[in-house]
This record gives structure tokens, C-alpha cells and sequence, in this order.
């Protein structure tokens, strides 16, 4: 009796962990961060960047092309471009050639997605990656949906930083630093001002932020999830490497979309390179 009800509590062990290996370790939808190979390079360098996109940093699942609807780079003199994407699920890594002395901004929006947590008539509880519409003749209830739209932001500094920083893009929702990033040092404070549509924000939100290495586990922030009610935010820098910094909102769905999200949820993220200084000296590589 002891053996078989042994059996049993391993049985459902091992189902508890199969249904946790289904679904990630966050409910929330997978965040999208793009990044540089370099944060300073020389005029004339072609240099890549790519993205991060789900719960672990740096760098997590690949992404599909339709996910992506816009891909931008922003040059320092103000003019912009389109990249060119290709059609395959992947880390999405594009060269940009750096021929222009200044700041350089790479942006990129999502497509919007849904995303419906929802009972079944059997009272089993169901995910399903669309709107809560598509999902309502077989539901007995809604526990959540919502829907998802992401921008994304990075400089790349090519031989020095433009004598006026393109802080501000024009996302239709961005994290905007009040100084150059690449300016700033270990132990400084950064601090960020949310724009939505183009103006500050000064509703309710949350921003978490953490450094690559701090964590190798899924949303395990070194600057754990802070509410705040103004739109504006700062962390000291206590660490050089890369920065990954998120803010969201979620405001309830409008008149005419209520039938498919009861949420939308606004995301936008930045990441930017504090340099540290050479640990040990150069060797000859030949």
C-alpha cells in the first residue's frame, strides 16, 4: 500500500512538473529587449545587433518574423531606415554600418498579440495565445486577457556621442533618459522620464530593471517590479556591464474591443552599456 501510494505522489509530482514546463515561469508575455554586439565602435564599422525576447537575459527564444513590425535605425543626423527583415524565427541579428560620427538609435515595435487565461466547462484552467473571443463558446470564464503591444530602444555610439543626444525618439511609448547613457559611470544614477504619444507620462506603471549576469533565472531582476504613479524612475548604477531596463502599463480595454482583451498592456525597454575599465593587462594574441 505504502509503495503504491508512493507511485502515485510521484506520478503526480511528474505532472505538476510537466504542466510547469508548459507554461514559462512568468504568465506575463515574453518582453522584447534589441542590443548591440558593441555600444562604441569606430567610423566605418559594420557591427550587428540582435534581440532578447522572453524572460531570461540576455537572451532567450527566437522570435518570428511576423512577430516584428517595425525595425528602425535612427542616424545622427536625424535621418532614419527601415531594416529589412528576414523571413525565418530567430535572434533577428542585422549589421548596421556606423559611417557617421554621433549617436545612433536602433528601435523596434511589436505586432500586437493576445494573450487569455480562461476555464473550461470542465473547470480546467487554459491558455490560449489569441483573444478572448476566439476562446468564449467553450469558456465557463475569463480570468484574464490582454493585449500586448512592445517598443524597444538602444544607442550605439560611433566614434564620439552627438553633441545633442537623441534622448527622445518618438515611440508611441519610450523610456527616455535624462542624459546619455554612455555618459554615465558606476555608482551615478540613471533616471527616466515614460513618454506616451509622444508626451510625458504621468499615469501608473511599473519598471524593473537588471544587469547582465546578475541572474540566470527567469525574471530574476536585480531591481525587482517598483509601482510608481508619475512616470518617472531612477536606479543607482551599481554595476558596469549592460542594462536592461522595462516599464509597463495597462489601461482597461476601449468601447468596441471589449468582446476581445479586457486589458491592454503598453511595454517599452531600453538597453544601454556602462563600460568598466580594462581588469588585466593586453597580451599578444600572436
Amino acid at each position: 500500500m505504502q509503495c503504491g501510494n508512493r507511485k502515485t505522489a510521484l506520478f503526480i509530482v511528474g505532472l505538476l512538473l510537466l504542466v510547469c514546463a508548459a507554461f514559462p515561469a512568468s504568465a506575463d508575455a515574453h518582453s522584447l529587449y534589441v542590443q548591440g554586439t558593441r555600444y562604441k565602435v569606430a567610423d566605418g564599422k559594420s557591427s550587428p545587433f540582435f534581440f532578447c525576447y522572453g524572460h531570461h537575459i540576455p537572451a532567450d527564444d527566437a522570435i518570428r518574423r511576423k512577430k516584428l513590425h517595425v525595425v528602425q535605425v535612427h542616424a545622427p543626423d536625424g535621418t532614419q531606415y527601415d531594416v529589412q527583415l528576414r523571413d525565418e524565427k530567430s535572434l533577428h541579428s542585422y549589421l548596421v554600418e556606423y559611417n557617421q560620427a554621433g549617436t545612433y538609435a536602433i528601435t523596434a515595435e511589436t505586432t500586437p498579440g493576445f494573450f487569455t487565461k480562461w476555464i473550461d466547462k470542465k473547470g480546467r484552467t487554459r491558455h490560449a495565445i489569441k483573444p478572448m473571443s476566439a476562446v468564449a463558446d467553450r469558456a465557463s470564464k475569463i480570468v484574464s486577457s490582454t493585449r500586448s503591444s512592445q517598443w524597444t530602444k538602444t544607442y550605439v555610439e560611433c566614434e564620439a556621442p552627438s553633441p545633442k543626444f537623441p534622448a527622445f525618439i518618438g515611440l508611441p511609448l519610450e523610456l527616455v533618459p535624462t542624459r546619455n547613457p554612455a555618459a554615465l559611470k558606476k555608482g551615478d544614477i540613471a533616471e527616466f522620464t515614460v513618454f506616451l504619444k509622444g508626451k510625458p507620462y504621468t499615469g501608473d506603471g511599473f519598471w524593473d530593471a537588471t544587469f547582465n549576469g546578475y541572474s540566470t533565472q527567469a525574471e530574476d531582476y536585480y531591481f525587482q517590479r517598483t509601482h510608481v504613479k508619475n512616470g518617472r524612475f531612477q536606479f543607482p548604477v551599481e554595476h558596469t556591464g549592460r542594462w536592461f531596463v522595462r516599464f509597463f502599463l495597462k489601461i482597461p480595454a476601449k468601447q468596441g474591443e471589449q468582446d476581445k482583451y479586457l486589458h491592454k498592456k503598453l511595454t517599452t525597454t531600453l538597453v544601454f552599456e556602462i563600460p568598466n575599465e580594462r581588469r588585466k593587462p593586453k597580451v599578444d594574441s600572436h
